[in-house]
């Protein structure tokens, strides 16, 4: 009887084994990872998986090239950029003082210009006196001896003389003049600045 029972209690625990074995191997075809039981499968696994690793490593050393490269490349950037602003400085520089030069040497021109303004301001009042002084002469000269000096003059000098003349005595030279000269000189009165009018008597 007890033999009955050790041989049962076998037969039990190798079913128990062999319902173990049937469900390790259905649960190795289920699941991928359940190969990981097996210490053969394991090693396998190891040795396949070693040289991914490598590519990852390598993977790695690349993009650090990768990037030591780019942070050259922008370093180099930099320093360009860093030249090219210096440069742009310094031209900055040489424009400023241009510049100024230039400045300097309008504020010059303008000063000139003042002058010569004034000069030719003063030239012109002596011209005007120096026509008005001649317009009084020949204000004094007979009509005929007036015509004939006008007739000979410059057309310009006669035709200032005549406008500073009193209106009468300018009216009684023009019949001494000859009629072709009286043109011109008119022409040149009518075509030149006009002067201060002169008084009617």
């Amino acid at each position: 009887m007890r033999r009955l029972i050790i041989i049962c209690e076998i037969l039990v625990v190798l079913v128990i084994i062999i319902k173990i074995a049937t469900a390790g191997g259905m649960l190795q075809k289920m699941t991928p990872g359940a190969a990981i039981l097996d210490p053969d499968h394991a090693i396998a696994n190891v040795a396949q998986k070693a040289p991914e690793t490598a590519p990852a490593h390598e993977t790695t050393d690349d993009s650090m090239a990768r990037e030591r490269k780019l942070a050259a490349s922008l370093a180099d950037r930099e320093k360009q950029l860093d030249s090219r602003e210096s440069a742009i400085k310094e031209e900055e520089k040489k424009l400023q003082v241009l510049k100024n030069e230039i400045v300097a040497k309008i504020d010059a021109l303008k000063g000139l210009e003042d002058k010569l303004s004034g000069m030719l301001d003063a030239v012109k009042a002596v011209e005007d006196k120096r026509l008005k002084d001649l317009a009084t002469v020949f204000e004094a000269t007979t009509p005929a001896q007036a015509g004939t000096m006008l007739e000979k003059m410059d057309k310009k000098l006669a035709a200032g003389i005549i406008m500073n003349m009193k209106s009468k005595k300018a009216g009684a030279v023009w019949g001494y003049i000859e009629p072709q000269r009286a043109a011109e000189i008119a022409k040149e009165i009518t075509s030149g600045p006009k002067p201060a009018a002169a008084s009617a008597n």
